[in-house]
């Protein structure tokens, strides 16, 4: 090969290359940029990217657009708390990884394959496929970036389960919380004439309504045989209005702060909700027993024990930690 026609090879080679190098570039900036670190955590960093994909989740979740981001409180911006609030949690979130590597906390294969079939149920549905899809190209990431980070949740809880296993409710514990909670104990069975509201325009017909009723009940006229007959309850109707046993919390507030209210035998007068118009009855109430409860008890004493306690780590963990920021990569994060 003469000089000359090495000359012209190597000038052809050189402008391939030059093709490809302009045609890469932008991904190769890109990839530079989004694994920048937005913190490092004992030596690991949080990248950009994953940064950005749960600052955009967190924006898409709550439904904000960049007018609200922008409004000022204090003297911050929505914008700002919100990553400032991201960050600290994924701040959290690597503390609590790393910790979990320490103890060799992983998912199973089982528990991998559950993740990826979940994720196949939503893509194989059309309508839930299109929004599963929507919304990754709305937080910016991939399938698989989308799936490490289901992982990374479940690992945490795996973590949380495990350092958390042996905060117990004692029998002591358990009578205490009962003794001193006894009325979150008390249970009313009730009956009701219910007038639907389903329109505003209706509002006024069908409080005249129940208020015709409940003068035919003041009157003497049976509350059960005028259920039956005028209830829009289709479900407790034909049962004179009975609606069994319910404790506080089970049903809307207006309802319940009425009902709880009565004797036994006691009516009401005309309640609203966001059903539309009651009268409710109630015909017995009773206090449940400790027994009756005890494993409901023991469940809230020891999740909120676990809470506290697991609460206590992360303060210690994060103590511990070497945390640093780097605010310029956090500005520079946009929706």
């Amino acid at each position: 090969m003469d000089k000359r026609t090495k000359i012209v090879l190597f000038s052809i080679a050189a402008v391939v290359l030059l093709i490809i190098l302009i045609a890469v570039t932008p991904e190769i900036v890109r990839y530079v940029d989004e694994n920048r670190a937005v913190a490092i955590v004992n030596g690991e960093k949080i990248t950009k990217k994953e940064f950005a994909i749960n600052y955009r989740s967190q924006i898409n979740y709550y439904g904000l657009d960049k007018a609200f981001l922008s409004q000022k409180v204090g003297d911050k911006t929505y914008e700002q708390q919100i990553k400032e609030n991201v960050l600290n949690g994924l701040i959290i979130r690597q503390i609590e990884l790393q910790q979990a590597r320490k103890r060799n906390i992983t998912l199973t294969a089982a528990e991998k394959k559950a993740i990826d079939q979940q994720i196949q149920q939503y893509k194989s549905d059309s309508q839930s496929g299109a929004e599963f899809k929507q919304y990754l190209q709305t937080i910016g990431a991939t399938e698989n970036e989308y799936k490490d980070q289901v992982i990374k949740s479940q690992i945490v809880s795996k973590l949380y389960d495990e350092v958390t296993k042996n905060q117990k409710a004692t029998d002591a514990e358990i009578e205490s919380y009962y003794n001193s909670h006894k009325s979150d104990f008390v249970e009313v069975k009730a009956s009701h004439i219910l007038f639907k509201v389903n329109d505003s325009k209706e509002e006024a017909t069908k409080k005249k309504k129940a208020e015709e009723i409940l003068q035919m009940i003041k009157d003497g006229q049976n509350f059960e045989k005028l259920a039956q007959k005028y209830s829009e309850d289709e479900t407790t109707k034909q049962k004179g209005g009975d609606l069994g046993y319910f404790r506080k919390g089970q049903m809307v507030k207006e309802f319940e702060d009425a009902a709880f209210s009565l004797n036994i035998g006691e009516i009401s007068s005309i309640v609203k909700t966001s059903y539309g118009f009651h009268i409710i009855k109630v015909t017995d109430r009773k206090q449940l027993s400790l027994n009756e409860v005890k494993d409901e008890i023991k469940s809230t004493i020891e999740s909120q024990k676990k809470d506290e306690y697991y609460q206590s780590l992360l303060e210690k963990w994060k103590k511990e930690a070497k945390i640093k920021k780097f605010e310029d990569v956090l500005k520079s994060v946009s929706i």
